[in-house]
């Protein structure tokens, strides 16, 4: 098994500092693409999609409820696992 070095603790703390440059520069990185989602244009929704929710059917507007945003999550799952959860493959 390939372990680190044992180094005295001022090489570490050297180490450590270089570390966290590239930290810092993967996190600017990140919000910067972040923003750079934020500003994608949007896109209208047309189809008439429609939900099996607890009420029972609902449209996307129905979703939103009087809200301004929707955030909505896909799971794929395999056949099996979406027969056992009560999800259904369309």
């Amino acid at each position: 098994m390939n372990t680190p070095k044992i180094v005295s603790p001022q090489e570490w703390e050297a180490a450590r500092e270089q570390l966290l440059v590239k930290e810092k520069a993967v996190t600017r990185a990140r919000d910067a693409l972040a923003a750079e989602r934020r500003r994608m244009p949007w896109m209208a929704v047309e189809k008439a999609y429609m939900f099996d929710g607890p009420e029972g059917k609902a449209s996307l507007l129905d979703l939103f409820a009087g809200r301004r945003q929707l955030i909505v999550y896909r799971a794929f799952f395999r056949r099996s696992a979406a027969s056992r959860s009560g999800c259904s493959a369309r």
